[in-house]
């Protein structure tokens, strides 16, 4: 004799278990996607500060170039990088505690992509002034 009441129990639970399982690949996507975003932000830190040097080395004296602004910017978006891959590793890891636990619920989060949207910005406009002021 089947109980539809134990299978209403077992489809819910089944239910759960996926919708657990999709938060779970959505967080590694996430994860991914701030992977992805710090290498490019290091990648063009890096390029930024070799460049630099090269144009450097190859004129010995260009107008509104230093080795100093170069590095400078170079290393804050590098910086920068280095801080999107920890503020995605540490959000990927609550989330896969909340989802872990059996009281799993939405919770408001803090907006880790806002605030290195905005930190980008700062490294941004901080460029630009150097370039303005120099030229």
């Amino acid at each position: 004799m089947n109980d539809s009441g134990d299978d209403s129990r077992h489809d819910t639970s089944l239910a759960n278990e996926l919708a657990r399982e999709r938060n779970r690949e959505a967080a590694d996507r996430t994860l991914l996607a701030w992977i992805r975003t710090s290498l490019a932000m290091i990648s063009l830190g890096f390029g930024i500060e070799r460049l630099g040097q090269a144009a450097l080395n190859l004129d010995g004296r260009l107008s509104g170039f230093s080795a100093v602004k170069t590095r400078a910017f170079g290393a804050a978006l590098i910086l920068l990088g280095v801080a999107a891959t920890l503020a995605g590793m540490w959000e990927h890891r609550r989330m896969l505690a909340a989802i872990a636990s059996d009281d799993y619920r939405y919770a408001n989060r803090p907006p880790i992509a806002r605030y290195m949207g905005v930190a980008l910005v700062c490294v941004g406009l901080a460029a630009l002034a150097v370039i303005l002021v120099a030229g």
